[in-house]
């Protein structure tokens, strides 16, 4: 069975179903679908909560936006003889 048939009957179902509540069920399944494709989860943080693309993108804008910090090489020695001594 094709995506057109399995469409078209899903419609055909739909139309016969008379229950508000069950159809509010199925819309809200599909709504959540539809949202999760639009905002995937690209990966986790370390306490296991999911990163969406979104919140990913905006994390990376903000990151390139900020500039660099470099520390030298004779800084970074300076400040490690700082922390040992």
């Amino acid at each position: 069975m094709s995506a057109v048939e399995i469409r078209a009957e899903i419609q055909s179902y739909l139309e016969q179903v008379k229950d508000e509540s069950f159809l509010k069920v199925v819309h809200s399944m599909l709504g959540t679908y539809v949202q999760e494709l639009e905002d995937s989860i690209i990966g986790y943080e370390a306490d296991g909560s999911p990163v969406t693309a979104s919140v990913a993108k905006a994390q990376f804008a903000e990151d390139l936006s900020k500039p660099e910090e470099f520390m030298s090489v004779e800084d970074f020695e300076k400040e490690l003889d700082q922390l040992t001594a």
